[in-house]
């Protein structure tokens, strides 16, 4: 009989939630808004996690991004003192839904393990605390101020999609029957959940529908996804798991454990060193645009808070 067996690889999906990576970044002061500063360590985060949460290509490293990428950061302060004046706050709850959140996309089975894992990157409880409160009001404020509707036309997709996606990739395309296991799960749920994994494994195993597997015992949720995943990047999984998986036959199934419980995966296909298509990533180039311009448009609603605030430009 096949038994689920302990892989050691996670898959590290870029997300916006994903807790940052400080590297060995120097930290110095970039910028000043009216009390409140802006540090490299802040600028670098943003620019690679900007595009990368909304599944788009890599940041380019330019000194145009660089400065975009801090007039957002200036924007976001600014937003913060504005939706104090709007009344806006951010309850206590809602805030430890977002911590939550990050620990389970993250695997972290309680908070101490979250701040062990921030320190390793140079970052506080707290200062994760700050920078989820100021997102969440920049959401909030943008919502309100900006009333125009983006619009994203063909020219602007194939523009964007020239500019990033001709460079060719190694991807793969998994389906995965996600069954997850709660951090404070007692012996025998774990051993419930791990019984149905097997299950599942050798009914794949043996050519059931994998689609229908999936809709008979997957439970995806957060940091275990679940389902036809699509085609994904190498460059948004671990080294080791993408080299695992690109090993794999098509059509192999194989079992996972991870820290958030037991996957099963599908590998469907690969596609080595090839050039992804337009109509394939059409829906992320539209997201990332629309949300450019959304910035654009709460910037231009954010001029008359420039205005007022000291300002000071140190990069």
């Amino acid at each position: 009989m096949n038994s689920i067996v302990l892989l050691g690889f996670v898959v590290l999906l870029h997300t916006f939630w994903s807790i940052p990576a400080a590297g060995k970044i120097v930290d110095k002061i970039v910028a000043q808004v009216n009390n409140e500063i802006i540090t490299l360590s802040e600028l670098e985060q943003a620019m690679k996690y900007l595009r990368t949460s909304a599944g788009g290509p890599a940041t380019p490293d330019n000194e145009a991004y660089r400065r975009q990428t801090l007039d957002m950061l200036i924007d976001r302060k600014l937003a913060k003192e504005e939706a104090k004046r709007y009344g806006m706050t951010v309850p206590e709850k809602e805030l430890r839904k977002a911590l939550d959140d990050i620990k389970q996309r993250n695997g972290f089975a309680d908070d101490e393990a979250l701040k062990r894992a921030l320190a390793k990157d140079g970052m506080t409880m707290e200062q994760l605390r700050q920078q989820l409160t100021e997102q969440i009001q920049l959401d909030r404020l943008m919502a309100v101020l900006v009333k125009e509707k983006p619009k994203v036309t063909e020219a602007d997709i194939k523009r964007f999609y020239e500019a990033n996606y001709t460079t060719p990739e190694n991807r793969v395309h998994v389906k995965i029957i996600a069954l997850p296991v709660a951090a404070d799960a007692t012996p025998e749920q774990q051993e419930e959940i791990r019984a149905k994994a097997e299950q599942a494994l050798i009914a794949a195993q043996k050519g059931e529908d994998f689609d229908k597997l999936i809709q008979e015992y997957s439970k995806p949720g957060p940091g275990m996804p679940g389902g036809d995943l699509g085609f994904i990047r190498q460059a948004d999984l671990d080294p080791k798991f993408f080299e695992f998986l690109a090993n794999l036959k098509p059509g192999e199934v194989v079992p996972l454990k991870t820290p958030q419980g037991f996957q099963i995966i599908k590998l469907i296909e690969t596609k080595m060193n090839q050039v992804v298509g337009l109509d394939e990533v059409r829906p992320q180039i539209v997201q990332i645009l629309e949300r450019e311009q959304m910035l654009k448009f709460f910037s231009e609603q954010m001029k008359d808070a420039r205005k007022r605030a000291l300002i000071k430009i140190m990069l």
